[in-house]
């Protein structure tokens, strides 16, 4: 009688101890947990807002030109928007714990500059065909990426030939929301 007692506290006491840590667990995760961003699409923009690109559901409209820049060059800003599940666009997080990160497929083909906290610029560096995927970056991990995108490097030109250069952006040189760091995104490299 004693041992089934005794057996009876103690699957009692495991069931209380399972029954607390799932509480505690679920507390502690609650006070932890971070917002992530939910994105069922992208859109990208050339400077004078035509869209370069746009993704809903992992389906790009084929519809777009293949984006383009020359060697040498740079291309001209692209602003990233997002779109909702109703595929209307939305602005993109503006907390310090999301930032725009990429991955080239061939770095030797294209390079991507950073230009303020959600837009960037390409440069190609040789004549060629590559990819790029595009990603909101939450800590250590992508909340949302695009599928692979089509970007085509074409034959060199000069630097006073290139369409757009590093710092043209309307004859303003103090234009502060145009922040040309090159290594301050996540580059994935596939050996």
């Amino acid at each position: 009688m004693k041992s089934i007692k005794t057996l009876s506290f103690a699957f009692l006491g495991i069931i209380l101890s399972l029954f607390f840590a799932a509480c505690g667990d679920s507390n502690s995760t609650s006070t932890d947990q971070h917002e992530h961003f939910e994105a069922e699409g992208w859109n990208l923009y050339w400077g004078d807002w035509q869209l370069a690109y746009s993704v809903y559901r992992g389906k790009a409209d084929s519809s777009i030109e293949v984006m383009h820049v020359n060697a040498n060059c740079m291309s001209e800003h692209i602003s990233v928007k997002f779109l909702d599940d109703n595929k209307k666009e939305v602005e993109p997080p503006t907390d310090d714990e999301h930032s725009l990160a990429w991955e080239i497929e061939d770095e030797k083909i294209l390079d991507v500059h950073s230009c303020g906290s959600w837009g960037f610029h390409l440069k190609g560096v040789k004549e060629g065909e590559t990819t790029l995927i595009l990603k909101v970056n939450h800590h250590d991990h992508a909340d949302a990426r695009t599928p692979a995108i089509r970007v085509v490097v074409d034959k060199a030109l000069d630097a006073d030939e290139c369409p757009f250069h590093e710092h043209h952006h309307d004859n303003d040189d103090d234009d502060d929301d145009h922040d040309h760091d090159h290594h301050d995104h996540e580059h994935e490299h596939e050996d």
